[in-house]
């Protein structure tokens, strides 16, 4: 299974750089209107604190303004591009996620281009779904900062755990696939292990966040990762027996 490595890493340099290269623009503009937008008007002839306090506020927004805005929409591109990843490379996490169980319970699943692409495009379907989603949520809180800048820390506290779930029922779907279930009763199984769920989303957002060792080995490690757990709960790994070492006679 070594070679499933390399794949994701080529990926994400190549998206990674394209899709900054394309909004980095767009976002100079934005930054630069709302800026405008949330001048603060100081009479020229006022005095006091206050005023001081708002002229320097209008010099350093274009800077604030400016800083928000890129670490937003690196944030942003940094979950966009993890799902396109993940789009992409569903039918690699597809079979990693079978192979693994394969092994693990010795269950053979005959080998079927017909439903490995049912199943890539199933987790395709599921990691669009759950971007949609999280882009939204993102999207939202990052607004919300961007007007109130104190309630950053807990906003990055939020974005976390949020990712956290959407990434770990993107991994345990392709368990549930396998077991036929539909969206909405693989939504209602996630729900139920949202423990191991957010467990394995966590990680792999932690994984993600080391600079090509993340996405090489993240996304196959969490896929196996949510094979294990399931199947662990499930009481099907293998039992061994103990060995008891014996005194000597």
């Amino acid at each position: 299974m070594a070679w499933m490595f390399i794949v994701p890493a080529l990926l994400w340099v190549v998206l990674a750089y394209g899709l900054y290269s394309l909004l980095d623009t767009p976002v100079d503009t934005l930054s630069n209107w709302l800026a405008g937008f949330l001048d603060i008007p100081v009479a020229p002839e006022a005095q006091g604190w206050w005023n001081g306090v708002k002229a320097f506020l209008n010099g350093a927004r274009e800077i604030i303004v400016s800083f928000i805005l890129h670490l937003a929409i690196v944030y942003l591109l940094f979950i966009a591009n993890k799902y396109i990843v993940l789009i992409l490379l569903s039918p690699l996490l597809a079979y990693a996620s079978e192979r693994t169980e394969e092994i693990l319970t010795g269950k053979n699943y005959p080998f079927s281009w017909a439903q490995l692409l049912k199943d890539a495009f199933r987790g395709a379907l599921i990691a669009l779904r759950n971007g949609v989603l999280e882009l939204s949520i993102s999207i939202g809180i990052w607004f919300v900062t961007l007007f109130v800048p104190f309630l950053a820390p807990i906003s990055f506290i939020l974005l976390f755990l949020v990712s956290s779930y959407f990434y770990g029922f993107s991994m345990f779907d392709y368990v549930f696939e396998r077991r036929r279930y539909r969206i909405t009763e693989s939504v209602r199984a996630v729900n139920d292990r949202i423990g191991l769920v957010m467990a394995n989303g966590s990680l792999f957002g932690l994984g993600m966040m080391v600079p090509l060792f993340g996405i090489m080995f993240s996304p196959v490690m969490a896929s196996v990762g949510a094979v294990l757990a399931t199947v662990d709960k499930e009481g099907a790994l293998p039992q061994f027996d103990t060995f008891t070492p014996q005194a000597p006679h």
